[in-house]
């Protein structure tokens, strides 16, 4: 009897230390599920989807607090959060905007940085996986479709098996650093089914690869998709992970690489032609239409995306203020900077001439643009006189040239590619602009959290351009009750002219979008200049004001 009470009074002791203990861990778990950290998203999968249909998106990343609300820049998708942490059902509206739409995921406690959702306008299909051997390669049977895939882990290889006629073409693009902003550098290889090399690229556009096969006879081939860190390192051998996600389209139908012209300016009723493999004979301008030029819901850098039914690919156009002027111009045209050419090089070895107006001792800036917008140009440029003289050239890879005008007058500005090269992927834009003096306020986050009543501050960056010499107020725009900042000034000259610190308070918990702008000092009732965020340039930063 003695031996029992004594084995009760021990497991006694051993339970009011327990209860103790959860006594004392109660309520730092509350406090922890209170201040819990802020959501973070890493990657969507898959990142887009074929607009008037519905997809299973997983968001990898952290959310300490579930479920979650998702804010996008402008409509066209719903996003519902499902029991699963981290994953949502999304709906694309069959209008939705092709092309990029930025969302961020919020809770009470904060936002994640802004990723890229993409809207297609092709059937859309995910990898299998295992699929890194011939054998159990991924069937694709469409004629034309988009694949989501990822490359997992460091050496993976994925592999799509395509069936082509003799003599059928294939155009395969995977996208990956310029549409999505994945740190990747792929590569796209087609073999036969004696896993020979018939096709590779690595860089058609940017960093991403596409590839033209014609097949030299029927049976299947294999498209192997595979890469390589953005930034090079030490690593030997190939790269993956859970951010290494890619879409890859596979046509047999034809494909879309470029338009004329390859922007889009404000001051005219749009319609650009199409440039491509095997698209339709009858295909007129395509029209853009009007709701699709409406600025976003944040302000984000404005394009807009062109694609034709039923044939893969697509072109995302920027607009631009200036005029755009299609290349060839008319006989004895001449344009005036701010202006922008589109071109596109039709003939090996051919030099297209772009006429502008230029003033005595004016200095302009010339940019001319083929890789670096996801074309295979490589251009070279060069200004000329009215004789033919040449007046200055540059063949550095950025396209860039700063030229002074020696007089008034009529000038030339001369592309080429630098291989000689031509085709339907060969479209440029060359913009030609004086330096007038000018300035640029950015900030390097996109979102920003405190509590109530505490400052938080926000480094805001100044590029004055060309001699740009007023003193300008950085201010709130427009801000919810209890959010205030008094207004910061950069002066023309020291430190505080090219970076100073925006300090925001908030009286109660808020969670949202604020903008900020810059106004010339002194002229209250000048447009302000939008401060833009983060690296995808939009005009608000998510502020996240929590109770403590």
């Amino acid at each position: 009897m003695d031996r029992v009470a004594a084995r009760i009074g021990t497991m006694w002791r051993r339970m009011r230390h327990i209860l103790a203990v959860a006594a004392c861990l109660a309520p730092i778990a509350l406090a922890s599920a209170a201040s819990a950290a802020p959501p973070e998203a890493t990657r969507l999968f898959p990142p887009g989807a074929q607009r008037g249909t519905s997809v299973t998106v997983k968001v990898a990343g952290s959310f300490p607090v579930w479920p979650a609300s998702a804010w996008t820049e402008r409509p066209g998708t719903l996003w519902e959060p499902q029991p699963e942490s981290g994953t949502f059902a999304v709906t694309v509206a069959p209008e939705a905007a092709l092309g990029v739409h930025l969302v961020r995921f919020t809770t009470p406690e904060g936002a994640t940085a802004l990723r890229r959702f993409v809207v297609g306008h092709l059937p859309e299909i995910e990898e299998t996986e295992p699929n890194d051997k011939p054998a159990a390669a991924t069937a694709v049977g469409e004629s034309v479709v988009v694949v989501n895939g990822v490359l997992g882990k460091g050496g993976d290889v994925d592999l799509y098996r395509v069936t082509l006629a003799a003599g059928e073409t294939l155009v395969a693009q995977a996208d990956a650093n310029r549409l999505l902003g994945t740190a990747a550098d792929l590569t796209l290889d087609v073999a036969d089914a004696r896993h020979s090399l018939l096709a590779r690229n690595l860089d058609a556009t940017g960093l991403d690869p596409r590839v033209v096969f014609t097949a030299p006879a029927a049976g299947d081939y294999f498209v192997r998709v595979y890469g390589f860190p953005e930034t090079a390192d030490a690593t030997i051998g190939l790269a993956g992970g859970e951010a290494f996600v890619y879409r890859l389209t596979l046509s047999k139908r034809g494909f879309l690489v470029g338009t004329l012209p390859s922007a889009i300016s404000q001051r005219t009723d749009p319609q650009v032609a199409v440039l491509g493999w095997k698209l339709p004979a009858e295909n007129a301008p395509l029209p853009v239409p009007a709701a699709a030029l409406a600025p976003s819901a944040t302000g984000a850098r404005r394009s807009v995306t062109v694609a034709l039914d039923g044939i893969g690919g697509g072109v995302s156009l920027p607009v631009v203020e200036m005029p755009v002027v299609v290349v060839p111009q008319a006989e004895g045209g001449n344009a005036p900077p701010p202006v922008l050419f589109s071109g596109s090089l039709t003939a090996p070895k051919q030099r297209l001439v772009h006429r502008f107006t230029a003033s005595k001792d004016m200095t302009y800036s010339l940019l001319v643009e083929g890789i670096a917008i996801g074309t295979a140009v490589d251009p070279l440029l060069a200004i000329e006189d009215g004789e033919g003289k040449r007046l200055a050239i540059t063949d550095e890879p950025a396209g860039t040239l700063s030229w002074k005008a020696p007089a008034d007058g009529v000038y030339a500005a001369i592309v080429r590619d630098r291989r000689g090269q031509s085709g339907p992927a060969h479209g440029y834009r060359l913009t030609i602009r004086p330096d007038l003096p000018g300035v640029k306020v950015s900030c390097d986050v996109d979102r920003a959290s405190g509590e109530p009543g505490k400052p938080l501050e926000l480094a805001i960056t100044i590029g004055r351009e060309h001699g740009f010499k007023d003193s300008l107020d950085i201010v709130l725009v427009d801000p919810p009750p209890g959010v205030t900042a008094a207004a910061v000034q950069s002066p023309p000259e020291g430190d505080a002219a090219k970076k100073v610190t925006l300090v925001m308070t908030a009286a109660e918990p808020f969670s949202g979008p604020i903008r900020v702008a810059a106004r010339i000092a002194g002229t209250a009732d000048a447009a302000p200049l939008p401060v833009r965020f983060g690296p995808e340039g939009v005009e608000s930063v998510w502020l996240g004001i929590k109770a403590p």
